[in-house]
């Protein structure tokens, strides 16, 4: 806690004006002006209070002796349980530029368009929930120096013949980038953090504990070197498309090598020093039993990253005020045979069921951790994915490719076979259903705790039905609309699992839940 000089009471960083207030005699400070014993006692450690949640183990640190009824991360509604700690000081930071009100009308514009977002999330009692918290970031400082060798070409063309040149380039580089960063927090996602940069690097400031005043900040839990590989990629693609764009070199079509052990022997790639610092985000969390989605909100910037979950009700309500309006168009100019019919329904089905297959590689991929480097390497990662049984995703063709061809294939493939004989159209929609089916159900074993799975097995259900009716082709229609209402009723099955699937990508189980009570930490 920061005292004020004048009555003693409680100092804040105030965002507008850079400085720290005092809210009872409305005295304002520079920052460097105000300093506590503590604080110089060491020069590489400063006091904080650190804040432990008795529901989840997250650990928050402030230069504040104030808890908050608030758990920024399992979004619990305790009081904190608090203890006096050194941690080591990082050497940058850059202050809260937006306020709390310019966090809440960024996160509202966000939501407007989530027409099927939970009532929840738009209550603006919720809204107050925001927290500031800065988030440790690890910054890299990168030196390319020295000779470059580059190879370049120019074609001319002279009547009917086009004659190259090609040409070798040798230059001098002599190249710096500086605050290159990654989040060092493994509770921090990758994809949150990738969401909300860029950060700029011209705000940033030698830290000073009393900019944590009013605030929060998470412990840094990954070293410096987690996430050198990925800056110096970072690096040297920039550096590539640089020597590429320069005015003389861009006339000789100059190409760079791709591969980066290539790219870090030819630029001369140096990694001079790594530093570690603090970047403001406001944090909102939502919680369901033990998933909980973020609203983080970059706290320089206003950038804003969200994970909104689906409301079912919302979304199949709506779905069906909609239908109404294009039945009725469709009733009147469009009359399809029941057979015809039948064919078309089996569309929208093998659609769903591969969108759901699709939704069930994502939650692998993401409750593994296979894309997020920090919950890999940190100590901190859940322990039901410490041997996770599939760390790729084993999808080669990505879905927008599988829907399109289902879609040409009724468009195409269905008019053609149905030449031949209508019979020929229910085999290879079978096949294709048997096959989504298998390989979803072998996905689904993959993944941890997966509730629902029948949608496969009522589409091809309903597809099974639907080939015996087209390959007896009975007399009567009762048999084709049957079949129809099978068909529409499996789509429903697995649009209420992909919104299942999409509300569990949208929400996260925190690597703190596996942690003792914070009251046991303390």
């Amino acid at each position: 806690m920061y005292e004020c000089p004048n009555c003693g009471g409680n100092l804040k960083f105030e965002i507008p004006s850079q400085k720290l207030f005092c809210a009872y005699c409305d005295t304002r400070l520079e920052p460097e002006a105000v300093t506590k014993e503590t604080d110089t006692l060491e020069n590489d450690c400063f006091e904080v209070n650190v804040f432990l949640c008795p529901q989840c183990g997250g650990e928050m640190i402030s230069g504040d002796n104030d808890a908050t009824a608030f758990c920024s991360y399992c979004g619990a509604a305790n009081i904190l349980s608090a203890r006096i700690s050194r941690e080591k000081r990082p050497k940058y930071i850059i202050p809260f530029k937006k306020t709390k009100e310019d966090c809440k009308k960024a996160y509202a514009r966000r939501l407007r368009r989530a027409i099927f977002a939970p009532n929840e999330l738009k209550d603006s009692k919720f809204i107050e929930s925001f927290r500031g918290i800065y988030m440790p970031y690890w910054l890299y400082h990168f030196t390319q120096k020295g000779g470059i060798s580059l190879r370049g070409q120019r074609s001319t063309q002279k009547g009917n013949y086009v004659y190259t040149d090609h040409y070798s380039i040798t230059a001098d580089l002599n190249a710096q980038s500086k605050g290159v960063s990654h989040d060092a927090s493994a509770a921090f996602y990758d994809n949150i953090s990738q969401e909300l940069a860029p950060y700029d690097t011209q705000d940033i400031k030698p830290f000073l504990p009393c900019y944590l005043s009013g605030f929060y900040a998470d412990v840094p839990d990954l070293s410096a070197d987690s996430y050198l590989a990925e800056a110096t990629e970072a690096v040297n693609r920039n550096t590539g498309r640089q020597i590429c764009r320069h005015s003389v070199l861009k006339r000789y079509d100059v190409t760079v090598p791709t591969g980066q052990k290539a790219l870090n022997t030819m630029l001369h790639t140096n990694c001079e020093n790594m530093d570690s610092a603090m970047y403001p985000v406001w944090f909102l969390s939502w919680r369901n039993k033990e998933r909980v989605a973020y609203a983080a909100v970059n706290g320089q910037t206003g950038k804003v990253a969200m994970d909104i979950p689906i409301d079912p009700k919302k979304y199949l309500l709506g779905s069906f005020l909609s239908a109404i309006p294009i039945f009725l168009l469709l009733n009147l100019f469009l009359t399809l045979r029941p057979s015809v019919l039948m064919v078309l329904c089996a569309l929208p089905a093998l659609i769903a069921a591969e969108i759901w297959r699709h939704e069930l590689d994502s939650i692998n991929l993401r409750e593994n951790h296979v894309n997020d480097k920090g919950l890999k390497l940190s100590k901190r990662k859940r322990k039901s994915s410490a041997t996770p049984r599939k760390e790729k995703n084993d999808e080669v063709v990505p879905l927008w490719f599988r829907l399109l061809f289902l879609c040409l294939f009724f468009a195409v493939g269905c008019p053609i076979l149905s030449n031949f004989s209508p019979r020929l159209v229910w085999l290879p929609l079978l096949g294709i259903a048997i096959y989504i089916c298998v390989t979803g159900l072998k996905k689904r074993q993959l993944s941890e705790d997966t509730k629902g799975g029948l949608s496969p097995v009522t589409v091809l259900t309903a597809v099974v039905f639907s080939t015996l009716a087209g390959l007896i082709r009975p007399v009567s229609d009762l048999w084709y609309y049957g079949c129809v209402i099978l068909m529409l009723a499996s789509v429903i099955v697995c649009i209420i699992d992909i919104i299942r699937n999409y509300n569990r990508l949208a929400t996260y189980r925190l690597p703190q839940f596996d942690k003792k009570g914070g009251d046991n930490n303390a």
